[in-house]
């Protein structure tokens, strides 16, 4: 029975080898910020599940904790991009904004 777990377990982690994969096409490619920062909140979540199912096949449960780890840095990372992004933008309307502004005073 424990060979056909894996088994199971290593045609999983290819699976989320490939969805990572996918998911890192979609963050170079993404045709805007918003599928970028998509694809890298992915890529920690499969990360995280290929951590998970290690763990499972080695029998260790103290990787588990690592993987809890890496799930909060990943949703920080996330964070931490998708203010970035919001800021840029608001700077940018503003610059527009402020254009419009000159050349109706002109």
């Amino acid at each position: 029975m424990d060979r056909y777990y894996h088994m199971l377990y290593t045609v999983v982690l290819l699976g989320l080898g490939v969805g990572l994969l996918l998911a890192l096409i979609r963050s170079i490619r993404g045709p805007r910020v918003a599928d970028r920062i998509i694809g890298v909140n992915l890529i920690g979540t499969l990360g995280a599940l290929c951590i998970v199912l290690l763990a499972l096949l080695l029998e260790e449960g103290f990787i588990i904790d690592v993987a809890l780890i890496y799930c909060l840095v990943s949703f920080l990372a996330v964070i931490v991009l998708a203010r970035i992004y919001i800021s840029t933008e608001a700077a940018k309307q503003r610059l527009q904004e402020a254009e419009k502004q000159e050349d109706g005073y002109e």
